[in-house]
């Protein structure tokens, strides 16, 4: 295969330095984004009232919030080992799994985006696997998320009642429809993405008018999809990947349901006001801030108070308390202790060795 123009290109200091600057830009940005967006949901807000509303939550249902939690990144960690099979030759481990999906969270926190390549260094060091064929699978991953917020979003927009929003365009039952039948149908044609790429490719049409590096890039860009999406043309394989995506969102959904309940507020936000605003918040994690800061926030705060009529200080609690356990307490206590498990594990087999 033809190798693109960034792999023949030497890689000088000049290089590099550009790359570490653009860099932190990008994170500046991302912090200041985070900052207006943290800005814009608190003002006009009690923070004693916040905390408040906070202090008096119940404790039990908050502990299940974390049991769920961890639970939906095991499952995740089980998904990513079906779809690595692959490219291992070898039982992949859950618990090196579940210790790079950790990884990625906490790092997230800190370094936007940054937690998929904490997330690559660590499967790939712990379980001896090539790079090349671990990051397309990560890539099929992400596919498969958005392509359940997509559904999420398609089937919120056919539950939306009148009395929440007032009067709602007429389009928006049949954009909920084609919405989650065009999210059905990607998910059906996704395992055939890089046939289809390539059969396009190859056209005569096609290849007549693309430059060279444009059609290596598509040839590249087409054998990632082959590696990714390898395990899901496998009808064993793709059925419990399925079932494990759903599983993965019920369980998001979930915590967001023991959050209303830790605030005893189930009587205002029923279990579809949930589900609306849990797609309303979801949309903000797609916001590249460090951990989702401040654009989860707003949206989980607008979602609750428009679906739900709660006070603007209840729901921004809700959104904080909630992002707080979701995003920071169950992302860096687990990966910590998976990071001493491995350090452990490190140093026996150095010493047994030696």
């Amino acid at each position: 295969m033809m190798q693109t123009e960034t792999q023949t290109q030497p890689d000088t200091p000049q290089a590099k330095t550009d790359r570490k600057a653009k860099s932190l830009i990008k994170q500046v940005v991302m912090i200041g984004a985070a900052g207006a967006l943290l800005y814009f949901s608190f003002r006009d807000c009690n923070l004693a009232a916040i905390w408040e509303y906070s202090v008096k939550s119940n404790p039990v249902f908050l502990l299940l919030l974390v049991v769920n939690a961890i639970i939906s990144h095991v499952l995740r960690s089980v998904r990513w080992i079906l779809m690595l099979k692959p490219v291992s030759d070898h039982k992949i481990s859950l618990f090196n799994s579940f210790t790079a999906v950790m990884m990625g969270y906490a790092v997230n926190i800190a370094i936007p985006r940054g937690g998929e390549v904490a997330r690559l260094v660590s499967i790939s060091q712990s379980e001896k696997l090539p790079v090349a064929g671990v990051l397309p699978t990560m890539f099929i991953d992400r596919l498969l998320d958005i392509a359940m917020l997509a559904l999420l979003l398609g089937i919120t927009l056919m539950v939306v009642p009148k009395e929440m929003f007032g009067d709602l365009p007429p389009w928006l039952v049949p954009g909920g429809i084609s919405l989650t039948v065009a999210t059905f149908v990607g998910l059906a044609v996704l395992p055939h993405v890089h046939k289809i790429m390539r059969w396009f490719i190859n056209l005569e049409a096609v290849r007549s008018k693309l430059q060279d590096k444009w059609r290596t890039k598509l040839e590249d860009l087409s054998d990632q999809f082959g590696v990714g999406t390898k395990s899901l043309t496998n009808p064993v394989a793709y059925f419990p990947i399925a079932v494990l995506s759903f599983a993965i969102w019920f369980c998001y959904w979930l915590n967001l349901w023991f959050t209303i309940l830790a605030f005893n507020i189930q009587d205002k936000v029923t279990p579809l006001n949930t589900l609306i605003t849990f797609t309303i918040g979801s949309i903000g994690v797609l916001v590249p801030t460090p951990g989702s800061v401040g654009g989860y926030h707003y949206l989980l705060k607008t979602g609750l108070m428009k679906t739900s009529g709660i006070n603007a200080d209840l729901a921004l609690a809700v959104a904080t308390l909630n992002h707080f356990i979701c995003f920071i307490l169950v992302a860096c206590i687990p990966a910590a202790i998976c990071l001493a498990i491995q350090s452990t594990r490190k140093n026996k087999a150095t010493s047994t060795a030696s």
